[in-house]
């Protein structure tokens, strides 16, 4: 009796382990914020169409979806918060190693209570030939970039066999038309563009792509091109494009492009789709001049909300180039922004009768009307039938005069394998 009293007592031990195991192992994934902001996963799924889950607790159903061409994984994140604090962060996937990461914005996001929304994130690169995904938290707040602490763990459901990439040789030169470029150097590993106080200075977020090209048009070399944006896509089904990026020349004079987010350095070769677009040498028929267009005070919320603000503000000017016909409206100087140095930053929008993509429109000259200059930040744009300009510091004047370029981006593609910095 008393020895079978002592087995039942072991065996209920055992299934206390067990049960107390399964709990703690299914338990919610959570991470908090630096505002205190609390993010939950939700639930992960891969295909082409993804539903929002339920939430316990919420006044409501979220309502969207997201739906792609190709089977896609997407993660829902429930964020809870103070009602005045809409959690602003991006999901950033590793593999297990640490070697690369890639980040990704919430492609939907709804209230569903007061302080409580879900989001849908779209995880466009993920270290498919692992079994597991670490996605870390970066957020924006009043304290600038933070990475927070935690990580959720997802299974990867894509894992399978995939084929090899072969790398072409670099130097490796290709061509659109008359355009000849040439990859002169490819390089992952080199300091990026985020520095936050609680970051290892080997962690893959601190790190970026440099690449190097050489250009020559008709035979003769030149200067006036440069990579805008770059389509970054492994064997494995990775697409990603350039997030954050910055251009300079190197010591041979060749244009370069440091950008985030590469891929995982694993792979034997990357595809490079490259978008080139000059910086000057427009032709006449790509110039449109417009003179003493309006500034007025707006929000800047005004020239991105162009849907409804363009049917309060008709456009101030309109023709066509290339055959494309364009509306010019009015300069918004910001009454909400503060960029420092006393600048009073604005802006302008450009609206197209058709898709504008592999097009781009440069801000040739922007004068007031006592004939002084403004600076324009750079204005790429893609997709889409609307192009915004933002001007630095449109100080007071009331009217500016503006030189617009609309011209045609070339494109090349490499495979290459980038070597290690």
């Amino acid at each position: 009796m008393k020895k079978t009293l002592l087995w039942s007592i072991a065996i209920l031990l055992v299934l206390g382990i067990c049960v107390a195991t399964i709990v703690w192992l299914n338990r919610p994934q959570v991470i908090v914020l630096h505002d205190g902001a609390k993010l939950t996963l939700l639930g992960v799924q891969y295909g082409k169409h993804h539903k929002s889950p339920k939430v316990k607790g919420a006044l409501r159903r979220a309502s969207g979806s997201l739906d792609t061409t190709n089977d896609t994984l997407v993660v829902w994140v429930l964020s809870e918060h103070k009602n005045s604090q809409w959690p602003n962060y991006e999901v950033v996937a590793y593999d297990r190693a640490g070697t690369a990461c890639v980040g990704n914005w919430p492609r939907y996001s709804e209230q569903i209570k007061a302080g409580m929304g879900i989001q849908g994130v779209q995880l466009d690169a993920f270290p498919r030939r692992e079994g597991k995904t670490y996605l870390h938290i970066m957020s924006w707040g009043q304290r600038g970039q933070q990475l927070a602490k935690g990580q959720f763990v997802i299974a990867n459901p894509a894992r399978g066999s995939f084929p090899a990439w072969s790398p072409d040789a670099v130097p490796d030169t290709q061509s659109d038309g008359d355009l000849d470029v040439t990859l002169t150097r490819f390089e992952s590993g080199v300091p990026g563009f985020n520095r936050m106080r609680n970051q290892k200075t080997n962690d893959p977020m601190n790190q970026a792509v440099l690449v190097a090209f050489h250009t020559e048009q008709k035979g003769v070399v030149v200067t006036n091109w440069q990579p805008v944006r770059i389509e970054t896509s492994d064997a494995t089904g990775n697409d990603v494009f350039n997030n954050s990026w910055s251009n300079g020349r190197d010591d041979n004079g060749d244009v370069t492009m440091t950008y985030q987010w590469g891929l995982w350095p694993g792979e034997p070769a990357w595809k490079l789709r490259v978008e080139m677009s000059r910086t000057s040498g427009f032709n006449a028929d790509e110039l449109w001049t417009v003179q003493n267009v309006p500034v007025n005070p707006g929000r800047q919320q005004d020239l991105w909300a162009y849907e409804g603000n363009s049917r309060r503000t008709p456009a101030f000017a309109e023709t066509t180039l290339g055959g494309i016909h364009l509306k010019l409206y009015p300069v918004i100087q910001f009454t909400d922004s503060n960029w420092g140095n006393g600048d009073k930053p604005g802006g302008f929008r450009v609206q197209a009768d058709q898709s504008l993509d592999g097009i781009q429109l440069t801000v040739v000259q922007a004068t007031d009307e006592q004939g002084h200059k403004l600076q324009t930040w750079n204005n790429y744009g893609w997709g889409g039938s609307d192009r915004q300009c933002q001007l630095q510091n449109v100080r007071n004047a009331k009217f500016l005069n503006l030189t617009l370029a609309v011209h045609k981006s070339r494109f090349v593609e490499f495979t290459a394998k980038p070597s290690k910095s």
